[in-house]
């Protein structure tokens, strides 16, 4: 009796349970990474509202260093969530 050949369905990875999900409940990497650069920069701006907090000397708030780091998640986010919206449209048409 010859023997069927089965194909293995490809693995896929699972996400590390760090990634925060996006809107369609999927594990997202730039939604994680806007969500901490988004709290970074809000820390970044509340601690430069004092000069000194006990022995830490706090720098004032450097707004053009905070977008350097923040718009570009931001794009990223938006990017991605527009690359998605597109490509779901183009195979809901087919």
């Amino acid at each position: 009796m010859p023997r069927e050949k089965t194909q293995a369905k490809p693995e896929t990875p699972k996400a590390s349970w760090f990634w925060l999900k996006n809107s369609s409940g999927e594990p997202s990497m730039s939604v994680t990474f806007l969500t901490i650069s988004f709290l970074v920069t809000t820390f970044g701006y509340v601690a430069s509202m004092f000069e000194q907090i006990g022995p830490l000397q706090v720098r004032p708030f450097d707004a053009s260093a905070c977008g350097t780091y923040f718009i570009p998640l931001l794009t990223l986010y938006f990017g991605r969530r527009w690359t998605d919206a597109k490509f779901s449209q183009a195979e809901n048409e087919k």
